[in-house]
């Protein structure tokens, strides 16, 4: 079963929001690779080699390289990727002047790394400065491995063609890209689904879904949801088959992600269609959160448990926003929102909101109003929103309803509680005639 974390800052708000855990991981076409932590000295002056061994076959697409080693004075250094086949890139030609190192921090694979990369953005290495810690444009392309075969040793070469100082390598990674198909599949019973893509980097190309019935392919195409759409992979496994309305065909469930910095997560849900004798999607976007399949009534069709991800932002910034938690059932080709169905989960939420709360209200620069936005929408779901309103009303005299150092995003004070009145209202938490009445300013 999926697990879930919080978004937050503080150890206390990390438990109050919702996020999918992936499941076990697959086989990927894009894998990193280590030396290990390694402490080999680079010679003075001379040249070391160390190796990498990849095990795993097919045509490039993507090669990066992650450095971290110390050395008085980089512009003494030549440092060279070498393929399996002898082709050779250089990462570094003599650069960085004076200054010391690549990477920084700890002296192990735990460091911060100089990472070489050819994505479009990055600065070529001359333009930066030691010791280079983050990603740089080699001074060769790395696209000279493209269509190159990954499996066999690949070298990080280091010449020090000047005397006085030496140096040590500590750590080196190797990032490949391989352009081959990669496919994750799921069953129930006669339903087979099967999703291929090919992984290019950080982009997502041929992605088809596939679903088989009895046996023969009953449905091919993309995935379908919105035009900007990345259609990427939300986890190692994103397909599930799962009998959801107790009909005895079960439903295909492909979770994506549209790419971003928090959004989004999306689902498809495909539905056999009897009468036309086709498989028809159903598109559901969860925003920054997801979702997981929970029987909570125990009657054999398990309901999707998420959060409402319309309290993101809605009161603070992202990281201190808090989503009350919201269940969702899907019956003859829709989902329905059926949070109140569940007071005993609500409750559950609306408590451990709570509790979240009072820790996070010892900590300093703790930031309340999303917590305490998220414990009144489960309140208010539980009939029990007057009491929860005095609650906020009693954190408004100690001060907790504005954000740590009087300067931050959203409503602050009376100005958050008449602003959380009127959102739980235009989100359907609340009746316009009932909240004047149950949330009293």
């Amino acid at each position: 079963m999926p697990t879930f974390a919080f978004r937050a800052l503080s150890p206390a708000l990390l438990a109050a929001a919702v996020f999918l855990a992936g499941a076990a991981p697959a086989e990927a076409a894009t894998k990193v690779y280590s030396s290990g932590d390694l402490a080999l000295a680079i010679p003075d002056p001379g040249v070391v080699e160390s190796p990498i061994t990849v095990p795993d076959t097919g045509p490039l697409a993507d090669v990066a390289v992650w450095v971290r080693l110390d050395h008085p004075t980089d512009d003494d250094l030549e440092i060279s990727l070498v393929g399996p086949d002898g082709t050779r890139v250089l990462l570094t030609n003599h650069q960085g002047g004076d200054g010391a190192n690549f990477g920084s921090g700890s002296r192990d694979c735990s460091g911060t790394f100089t990472v070489f990369d050819d994505e479009i953005g990055f600065r070529p290495i001359p333009d930066l400065q030691a010791p280079f810690a983050g990603a740089a444009m080699p001074d060769e392309d790395l696209r000279a491995f493209e269509a190159k075969d990954a499996k066999g040793v690949w070298k990080l070469r280091i010449e020090d063609d000047n005397e006085e100082d030496a140096g040590t390598l500590f750590c080196w990674r190797l990032e490949l890209s391989r352009n081959v198909v990669e496919a994750r599949s799921a069953r129930s019973g006669k339903v087979r689904a099967e999703l291929s893509f090919r992984e290019i980097g950080e982009r997502y190309e041929d992605v088809l879904v596939r679903i088989y019935r009895g046996g023969r392919l009953a449905y091919e195409g993309p995935p379908r949801a919105c035009r900007s759409c990345e259609r990427r992979p939300a986890s190692e496994q994103p397909l599930r088959v799962r009998d959801l309305d107790g009909d005895r065909e079960p439903e295909v469930l492909l979770d994506l992600y549209s790419g971003g910095a928090h959004c989004c997560t999306y689902t498809l849900l495909y539905r056999y269609d009897s009468k036309r004798k086709a498989y028809r999607p159903l598109s559901r976007s969860w925003g920054n959160v997801s979702y997981s399949l929970r029987d909570l009534d125990r009657d054999g069709r398990p309901e999707l448990v998420s959060a409402d991800d319309r309290f993101a932002y809605a009161f603070t910034a992202y990281a201190y926003s808090v989503d009350p938690i919201q269940v969702w059932s899907y019956r003859a080709g829709r989902l329905a929102d059926v949070t109140r169905s569940f007071p005993a989960t609500v409750r559950r939420d609306a408590e451990r909101l709570w509790r979240s709360y009072l820790k996070a209200r010892e900590e300093p620069g703790a930031d309340l109003r999303g917590l305490l936005a998220a414990y009144l929408a489960d309140s208010v779901l539980l009939g029990e929103g007057a009491r929860a309103w005095e609650r906020l009303q009693e954190a408004l005299r100690r001060g907790e309803l504005a954000p740590p150092g009087g300067a931050g995003v959203g409503p602050a004070g009376k100005a958050y509680l008449k602003a959380l009145r009127a959102f739980l209202v235009q989100t359907g938490y609340l009746s316009s005639e009932d909240a004047p009445e149950t949330l009293p300013l």
